[in-house]
């Protein structure tokens, strides 16, 4: 519901603002002891539960009483705006914390994740209890080895969490995910192509990444792999142009070096007329491929 501005000694444009405050529906207690804002919602909780969490939260003090904002007789907190608290993270925090949607539960999803993530890290509201387990269940959701990876959800989010709160464990896949798998992208008139949802620098780390895989990986898709025997160079030779380049080819695949190399991998080999015995030694050599561009990654990101 949306409250009257509260009592305060303002400027008329800062009455107007204060018109837009909203009691939020569901974290507006009865018996809440504190008032907090974020961005236009305001949250009537419990002082003590907050200030169990983060000392940081516990700091905050109501505005001087030249500026101060109280409503129902109550001073309001406001979360400072050079923090930048979204009000929806607040509210992930907050169910969070009143259990009404646990970062345990196993159903949650990564935008709920990502915003808890937010809110409790310290450059933020500084719960690093919840901070911890966020950052362990972002860690869960995205591959983090070329074997097992797959193309990350939420790529371009994820990897701005990992670049702006520092998780190195996670960063390299997530540059590999969004410069290999553009999910949103804008072309500008001078061809440059962006990711918006990214700052300048990422994208064009992920840009100058994607041209660097695409340079490393040409001549090896488009030499024709050799066997130790000379008749299982030959079905090589025959069945790389339709298996390999071609379906690279069709499927944008010089661009995803892991997952062609994987594609490489999977093919049916003895089927086609190699023997086991080169079959082995191919399928190691393509493996090793595979990891080659995952360390050389480090340094084009370097």
């Amino acid at each position: 519901m949306t409250v009257s501005p509260p009592v305060s000694r303002r400027t008329q444009d800062e009455a107007t603002d204060s018109s837009k405050l909203r009691k939020h529906d569901k974290f507006w207690l009865e018996d809440g002891s504190i008032i907090l804002r974020a961005q236009d919602n305001l949250y009537k909780v419990h002082r003590s539960l907050l200030h169990r969490h983060s000392k940081a939260l516990a700091s905050f003090k109501p505005a001087s009483s030249e500026k101060a904002e109280m409503v129902d007789g109550m001073d309001v907190v406001r979360l400072p705006d050079e923090l930048g608290v979204r009000s929806a993270d607040f509210e992930a925090l907050l169910e969070h914390l009143y259990h009404d949607a646990p970062l345990t539960d196993a159903d949650a999803d990564f935008k709920r994740i990502a915003a808890l993530f937010r809110a409790s890290s310290k450059q933020q509201l500084d719960f690093p209890t919840i901070h911890a387990l966020a950052r362990s269940r972002i860690e869960q959701l995205i591959p983090s080895d070329p074997e097992a990876f797959t193309r990350a959800q939420h790529a371009e989010e994820a990897l701005s969490l990992a670049v702006t709160y520092d998780i190195p464990s996670i960063r390299k896949a997530l540059y590999y995910s969004v410069a290999t798998h553009p999910h949103e992208q804008e072309t500008h008139a001078d061809g440059i192509t962006s990711h918006p949802e990214l700052s300048h620098d990422i994208s064009a780390r992920c840009d100058t990444l994607l041209e660097q895989l695409v340079s490393h990986f040409t001549p090896i898709l488009f030499t024709v792999a050799t066997a130790g025997h000379m008749a299982c160079t030959d079905v090589l030779a025959e069945k790389w142009m339709p298996l390999v380049i071609q379906t690279a080819l069709d499927d944008n695949g010089l661009c995803r070096p892991l997952e062609t190399l994987e594609r490489i991998i999977a093919i049916d080999w003895e089927k086609e007329g190699l023997c086991a015995q080169c079959v082995k030694e191919k399928r190691e050599e393509w493996r090793g491929e595979q990891r080659d561009v995952w360390e050389r990654m480090d340094e084009w990101l370097s």
